[in-house]
Parts: C-alpha cells; structure tokens; sequence
C-alpha cells in the first residue's frame, strides 16, 4: 500500500478534520461489520433488514457475504447529505468504525500497531499532531474478527448459504445489543477515538 503514509505506534501526524466530505464521496463502499448494522438500525430506530438495499448491501466474495454501505451512483455514500452546503452524515454519531477511524485505515489484525495514513484526505497535514486512536482501532480489529469468524463457522462449518449467514449473524449481534454491552454506546466509541 504504497499510496498511503504508514504510522507505528508512538507517531504522530497533523490532522483536523475540514469537513469536506471527500471521505465520504469517493465510494465505492465501506465494508461493515455486523456490529455496525446494529449500531446503526439502533440509532434510525429500526429493525436491521430495513437497512437492507437503501443503505446496506452484500457483496458475495468466495462464499462470504461482505456487508457494505451502498453507494449512490456517484460514489457518494447513502447516508451523507448537506446542510447550508456542509457535508453532513445522517447517523453521525452510530456510523461505521471504518468511518470514525478515517483518515486512518486499518493495516491488519494481526499487527495492530501499524495503520495507514490518506494523504488525500484535506486535513492530513494541517491542524495539531494527533495520534492514531489505537483503542478505537483495537476495538474494529475485535468487532471485525468476531464478524468473519463467526461468518466461517456459519458458511464452512455448519452449512449455511453465504447471505442466511449474514442474516443469522445480524441476528445475533442485534440480540447482543439489547442487553447494552458497552460496544453499542455511541460515547463509548467517541472515548476510544479521543484516548
């Protein structure tokens, strides 16, 4: 991934967000996790299927289902609109950690003290350093591996089609979120970006 700056834990970058809405206009999609979709159904109030086609949708890649955000036909995402000509995100405070962790993109699990860099984002480079916010990315990383592990057994081990897994695994994760485990917290995650 040579188009991007690589971080390592302890360094620092200038960043501030300019609100330009660059991250959210160049789609195609943001991959989801299932944790995601019940953030999300659970802020808009609804049940998750009704997320389905207007604003999520499954990508098939070898017998995986990968939930995405859609993509208007113009690369914007479904959820972004403006306000007084300001980009602005319909479910702000429940959008994807993918979404909060911009301009910061995860490299991978298994080396979580590494993440890289946009510099086409507008605000790389300019504003205070910053730290990456590492607990926020540590908290993609466990969201993200329980959602694949979980679509393997369901796929590989115990037969199910890719999206009937997709769909069980949503189910499962939104009955999680009834209980108000602290992932589903809004503040919680805006706490692991900002420490």
């Amino acid at each position: 991934m040579t188009r991007y700056y690589v971080l390592k834990l302890g360094d620092k970058i200038r960043y501030r967000c300019r609100r330009s809405g660059r991250c959210c206009s160049t789609g195609p999609n943001v991959a989801l996790t299932a944790y995601d979709i019940c953030r999300i159904a659970r802020y808009m109030n609804v049940d998750w299927r009704e997320l389905r086609g207007k604003y999520v949708i499954a990508i098939i890649a070898d017998m995986i289902a990968i939930p995405a955000l859609r993509g208007m036909g113009d690369g914007k995402c479904a959820f972004l609109e403006h306000s007084n000509g300001i980009p602005t995100c319909k479910i702000y405070p429940a959008r994807p950690l993918r979404c909060r962790l911009y301009p910061f993109i995860p490299a991978s699990p298994s080396n979580p003290n590494k993440i890289y860099v946009d510099p086409y984002c507008p605000g790389v480079g300019i504003g205070e350093e910053v730290e990456p916010p590492w607990k926020l990315l540590k908290q993609y990383y466990k969201e993200v591996t329980e959602h694949y592990r979980r679509m393997y057994d369901l796929v590989f081990k115990e037969g199910y089609e890719p999206l009937d897994a997709l769909e069980k695994l949503i189910d499962e994760v939104c009955r999680k979120a009834e209980t108000n485990p602290e992932w589903t917290s809004y503040e919680y995650l805006d706490k692991l970006y900002n420490t």
